[in-house]
């Protein structure tokens, strides 16, 4: 009993800790936080280069963990522009989806079957048939990003390496287009006042739309 009760207290502690810094991240990233200190963001970032993307890669991670707070990438390509935008909101998506997907499949297990378990089933079918091609189909297709993490934790056998790579590969082109979406927004309360896919053009669109069938793509490309 004791054994048991020790083993599930690192894990229960790290659950806690995240649960804790992701809700008090979350605090200093709604929208009116933003707009309340535009100034003040831009000349720090400017003036503290490195420890600002630094601080905006943990609590972009943070946040990241649970679902929510959606805009995040637009507001990190207004911050810091197209290329660092980019690094930072791809880096710390698949950081916090890496750790999603680590506390599934050694920790929450059975939590996350007992309660998606009528979900998990073809996901499992899916992976076995098609591997990483269909986990990238689905992280092109912007299938809900923690379902996904927890899903391929808990009830999938995909191997973390390819997990990785995939979901690398997967939500880049998504990013992109909403850092992209960033870099082309005035202010602050032009977002607020028409929210977040209000900035999405029909070019954009399109693109967005257009990845689902990369995969389909490369796969007939090597068939050749």
């Amino acid at each position: 009993m004791k054994t048991l009760a020790k083993r599930l207290l690192l894990p229960l502690l790290i659950i806690t800790s995240l649960v804790l810094l992701a809700v008090l991240a979350s605090r200093y990233t709604s929208l009116d936080w933003f707009v309340r200190n535009d100034r003040w963001l831009r000349d720090t970032i400017q003036a503290y280069p490195v420890r600002s993307a630094m601080i905006a890669f943990v609590l972009y991670l943070l946040t990241s963990l649970f679902p929510g707070l959606a805009g995040k990438s637009i507001l990190l390509g207004w911050l810091f522009g197209l290329t660092l935008g980019v690094l930072i909101v791809n880096t710390a998506l698949v950081s916090a989806a890496l750790v999603a997907f680590l506390l599934c499949r050694y920790y929450l297990k059975s939590a996350v079957e007992s309660r998606f378990g009528i979900y998990l089933k073809p996901i499992q079918a899916h992976m076995k048939r098609d591997g990483a091609m269909y986990l990238l189909t689905l992280r092109l297709a912007h299938t809900p990003f923690s379902f996904l993490n927890y899903a391929c934790g808990a009830g999938t056998d995909i191997p973390l390496r390819t997990f990785w790579w995939a979901t690398q590969l997967g939500l880049l082109p998504g990013n992109i287009v909403f850092v992209y979406a960033g870099t082309r927004l005035p202010t602050l309360q032009e977002l607020i006042a028409a929210g977040p896919l209000s900035l999405l053009d029909g070019p954009m669109i399109l693109a967005l739309g257009g990845t689902v069938f990369l995969p389909w793509l490369t796969r007939r490309i090597l068939r050749r």
